[in-house]
């Protein structure tokens, strides 16, 4: 298999920008507690993810939770000021007047990238490879 590597990153809570958590710089997980919280459903959730989301069910006291399965829509509630959501840096949808990516304190480096066999010899498929490569470094 051949890795062509897109983005890296680290795991942020969105919250809606007139939240109290939204000015730090870095939220640990305990700032969680009492808070309203929107989690991606088990179905719809890479794999570190749903460990990150397991942890906070865990060992975070006092959420309201509620789950959701489209990034749009948790990112909506948000906005609506309906909780706050968890996901991947590179994933966020960010609007600086209303929703805010704030850093979580979580230790686990995100990847993202696209695999394909290492004697890949369609060109199409290593043309798409390599201009999704080239598009990502421009983001």
């Amino acid at each position: 298999m051949k890795y062509y590597h897109l983005f890296s990153g680290h795991f942020v809570a969105i919250v809606p920008a007139d939240h109290h958590l939204s000015d730090r710089e870095e939220i640990e997980l305990d700032d969680l507690a009492g808070e309203k919280i929107l989690l991606m459903d088990n179905n719809w959730c890479p794999p570190e993810q749903l460990k990150l989301q397991e942890t906070i069910r865990k060992k975070v006291d006092d959420l309201d939770i509620s789950y959701v399965n489209d990034v749009e829509i948790v990112s909506l509630m948000v906005k609506a000021g309906l909780g706050i959501t968890v996901m991947p840096s590179f994933v966020a949808i960010e609007k600086v007047d209303v929703i805010k990516a704030v850093k979580l304190n979580y230790p686990a480096l995100l990847d993202y990238g696209l695999v394909c066999r290492k004697d890949e010899a369609d060109p199409l498929v290593i043309a798409f490879c390599q201009v999704m490569q080239e598009q990502a470094e421009g983001m």
